[in-house]
């Protein structure tokens, strides 16, 4: 995968059930496109939907066929046509929710201005507006700002010596920290960009998959689609609120109006949508229940189901084989755990069920 995110799926698994799958498979968590991806390499069509339009950005660029050459010589470009810059601060970058309370993963930090030295901020903002100025098309456009997120952890002072990606989910900043800069990451990221999509085909957008930014309870679930998920619930990751991070950049630039020309409507960042554990918004175990029997009793029409649960409790485990039985009548159920997998958080268990119908 070309962009990472929070979320872990077993890759393998995936990919060994996707052997029987045959049609169009729906994923209503696509999350960084993992799943659809798999269903596409076997040779089916997919249906990706997400929330987050930060994980529509991550998904597209991991899925959609991009011109390589094309990318690099805008890459290239926004390089040579960067724009004197005097912001000092994103607005309204508070790590606060709606009703005053902090972000669930905040920790030593008030805003995520703070986490940029104001060099490296001044040059990334500069290397925003210069990608808001190249003229190519929406999928080259939304490629660059894809390699613009992914150089703004590096350049940022969360950043660590060989610490590779975000990889603990929380708002901090290390005592000892080490920002690359601005400059240089950008440039790293769009030379690693181009060798992904020289190396990979892609996919055909509106052809061979669609990608949408969607709430899960709200999208019309035909019954001839073939469900594939992985819902998230864990309260460890909390993939809107960091995805944040990248939001409070985004939105300074033409990114919404980039989308709408894909998506053809507007969009937004929904946070109080996000179907996930958090107890600083009023979303204990018992409510985030509530929401999958939702959703479970909105796909049970559906010919073919599969549902993977990543779980920390076997109470929570068989609540949901309770309510996957009730709603989808016949099921089977397996319990697996991926030894393999890596681990994000102190709740970075690796069991699984999958349950299918």
């Amino acid at each position: 995968m070309l962009m990472r995110y929070w979320g872990r799926k077993p890759l393998k698994l995936i990919d060994e059930l996707m052997n029987d799958v045959e049609g169009t498979v729906v994923d209503p968590f696509g999350g960084s496109g993992t799943i659809i991806l798999s269903a596409l390499k076997h040779d089916n069509k997919g249906i990706y939907l997400d929330i987050n339009p930060y994980a529509w950005l991550v998904a597209f660029v991991n899925i959609v066929k991009i011109d390589a050459e094309e990318f690099m010589s805008k890459g290239e470009e926004v390089l040579e046509n960067l724009p004197e810059v005097r912001k000092r601060a994103l607005r309204n970058d508070y790590l606060y929710y709606p009703n005053g309370k902090p972000f669930w993963k905040k920790r030593n930090v008030e805003r995520v201005s703070q986490f940029f030295s104001p060099g490296n901020f001044r040059k990334l903002y500069s290397i925003l507006k210069a990608i808001d100025n190249v003229k190519t098309s929406p999928e080259v456009k939304i490629s660059l700002y894809g390699a613009f997120c992914s150089s703004l952890f590096k350049a940022s002072k969360m950043n660590r010596k060989n610490a590779g990606s975000w990889g603990v989910p929380s708002y901090w900043i290390p005592e000892r920290h080490d920002e690359t800069d601005a400059l240089e990451a950008f440039s790293s990221e769009v030379k690693r960009f181009y060798s992904y999509f020289k190396r990979n085909k892609g996919y055909e957008l509106h052809q061979d998959v669609e990608l949408m930014i969607k709430n899960a309870l709200s999208f019309k679930y035909d019954k001839d689609l073939i469900l594939f998920t992985d819902p998230p619930f864990f309260d460890e990751v909390q993939y809107m609120e960091l995805s944040f991070f990248y939001w409070a950049w985004l939105r300074e630039s033409k990114f919404r109006d980039v989308a709408k020309e894909i998506l053809g409507e507007d969009i937004s960042f929904k946070m109080h949508y996000e179907m996930i554990v958090n107890p600083k918004r009023g979303i204990n175990y018992t409510e985030y229940l509530k929401l999958l029997e939702n959703f479970i009793v909105k796909t049970r029409k559906m010919k073919k189901k599969y549902l993977l649960f990543h779980y920390d409790k076997d109470e929570l485990k068989q609540r949901v084989i309770m309510l996957a039985k009730e709603k989808w009548s016949r099921i089977k159920i397996e319990d697996i755990e991926i030894i393999n997998q890596r681990n994000i958080g102190h709740k970075g268990g690796k069991k699984y069920i999958l349950i299918y119908s």
